[in-house]
């Protein structure tokens, strides 16, 4: 098998040839190579080291997705300026604005914080849309790119809750305004999830075969009841939505999800991207294994005590150890993400040295 006939197949529950592992790199890895790689792209990167081609979108090609896209009702203006590191959104409708504020990836001011916010974005979703674009061209584009490497995903933008609690309100607004103003947050969420059901049959009806809903999800911010309350039955829609057309559903959930498994098994999901295990995760794979079902897509992270922390000669006794009879059974690809941080090339070279040797 190739690298795409390899992670076709265990996006399809069916069985691969030997162990598969993907990366992910930006920058920060990339601007570190030694002399020699420097300037190397992402896919050459990721082609020098011998793992899979897992594309979320078009990741570091420069090119990427568009449909659909979302339209605030006739009448709103949307600007976007930078000022030194902050980018700074602003939302005017009429004489009421909502502004965003983010310093690289981490947002520094959400637009609403008072019962009065929440109205007023009530309103301008309740007259938004989403509309679809030609996305066939960019696909083409990528999966040439890749070529039989891998395979190009389709990362889809969050659903409702993780969108209020990570980019429109913060977990401080978003609990006190549900505690003190419930039937006023529950309309604003209502209309969101009705607006975001066109997106997920548009997404669902764009080229790629395998989506991944990017939730973040952790009970760090999302409690056990507001995920069974609230987001895993949006979950569930995206879910409905891709299995319609036939595809792979996946939601990436990085964070601790140990305590929230039974409900994400609800939603009827066909994986997770991104599993963590402890210590900086609090979910074994062969746990998620227990509670979702042996045929569960797991794309797992191989974790950064191991991958970023322990010395070098560690890393293939690590993966000795992890990989037993029963995940080598499961549709499971190993993920060791770098997006955002610095790794050493040797660290990927060891993970990739360890693979080679399974065999086919």
């Amino acid at each position: 098998m190739n690298g795409r006939e390899r992670l076709t197949a265990i996006m399809h529950k069916e069985p691969a040839d030997r162990p598969a592992w993907t990366t992910l790199v930006d920058d920060a890895t990339l601007g570190g190579l030694p002399e020699g790689l420097a300037g190397m792209s992402g896919l050459d990167f990721y082609r020098h080291v011998g793992c899979e081609i897992l594309l979320l979108n078009g990741w570091g090609t420069g090119v990427d997705f568009a449909s659909p896209t979302l339209e605030w009702p006739a009448g709103v203006e949307v600007t976007t300026r930078q000022e030194g590191s902050r980018q700074i959104t602003e939302l005017v409708a009429g004489g009421a604005r909502l502004v965003w504020e983010r310093t690289g990836a981490h947002p520094t001011r959400f637009p609403v914080s008072t019962l009065e916010d929440v109205g007023l974005y009530r309103e301008l979703w309740e007259g938004a849309r989403y509309v679809e674009r030609d996305d066939a061209p960019v696909f083409r584009e990528t999966n040439a790119l890749i070529g039989g490497d891998g395979i190009v995903t389709r990362y889809c933008p969050s659903s409702t809750i993780p969108r209020l609690l990570e980019f429109d309100m913060g977990t401080q607004n978003f609990y006190y305004l549900l505690h003190d103003h419930r039937q006023e947050m529950e309309a604003l969420m209502r209309v969101m999830h009705e607006r975001q059901m066109q997106e997920f049959d548009l997404l669902a009806r764009g080229p790629c075969d395998v989506l991944i809903l990017c939730e973040n999800t952790s009970t760090f911010f999302i409690s056990p009841d507001i995920y069974r309350r609230y987001n895993g039955p949006h979950v569930r829609d995206f879910v409905q939505a891709v299995h319609a057309a036939n595809k792979t559903a996946l939601v990436h959930m990085c964070g601790h999800v140990h305590d929230i498994l039974e409900p994400i098994k609800q939603t009827g999901l066909d994986g997770i991207h991104a599993l963590t295990p402890p210590p900086t995760g609090d979910t074994p794979w062969e746990l998620a294994l227990d509670v979702l079902g042996e045929d569960t897509i797991l794309v797992g992270i191989l974790d950064p005590s191991i991958f970023i922390l322990a010395p070098l000669d560690e890393i293939p006794v690590a993966l000795d150890a992890l990989y037993t009879p029963r995940l080598r059974r499961a549709n499971f690809c190993l993920w060791v993400a770098a997006d955002g941080i610095r790794v050493p090339l040797e660290r990927f070279e060891a993970v990739g040295a360890w693979m080679r040797g399974q065999g086919a």
